[in-house]
């Protein structure tokens, strides 16, 4: 099974987690695992949201279960308040964030694919954003070096001063 496959099999599998788990709405999938699949690769990895009825968001950030029961974890960090960044035992890498339906309504994001959505949900198309997020026409490295390197540069700071 190529890599694609792997990303693309394991979020209809987070998606079929989510629906016995409860309390989820939707799994959008986003770049090259929302409606970019074209540009999947070996080096793609899994971007997405999840959105969620009121009073879940915190169980779902918090407690991993719901992505271990889809495939176990061996690493996971919480690099914003709404999101982690993941890494699962068989090398797939992925970072998501987890919204209430109110909160995604005025975020700014690349459009997506609706991979999962509950039997019952009636609520708002998220695949399209109300607001999109500006694109970065420039195709270079530029961005995503400068984006490393401003992260390696914040990090090695903390790391020296001791904490993070």
């Amino acid at each position: 099974m190529s890599k694609a496959e792997k990303l693309l099999k394991r979020l209809d599998e987070i998606g079929e987690v989510l629906e016995r788990k409860g309390g989820a709405e939707v799994l959008l999938g986003l770049g090259s695992v929302g409606i970019e699949t074209d540009r999947l690769d070996e080096y793609s990895d899994l971007d997405f949201f999840v959105i969620v009825k009121p009073g879940y968001k915190e169980r779902y950030i918090q407690q991993l279960d719901w992505l271990e029961e889809a495939h176990p974890l061996a690493y996971s960090f919480q690099n914003c308040d709404v999101g982690c960044k993941i890494l699962f035992e068989d090398g797939i890498y992925g970072e998501y964030a987890i919204f209430e339906e109110r909160e995604l309504e005025s975020c700014m994001y690349s459009e997506g694919r609706v991979v999962w959505m509950h039997p019952l949900y009636t609520g708002v198309d998220f695949a399209k954003p109300a607001q999109p997020a500006p694109s970065l026409k420039d195709s270079s490295l530029e961005h995503p070096l400068n984006e490393a390197l401003t992260n390696l540069y914040v990090g090695l700071g903390r790391y020296a001063r001791g904490r993070s």
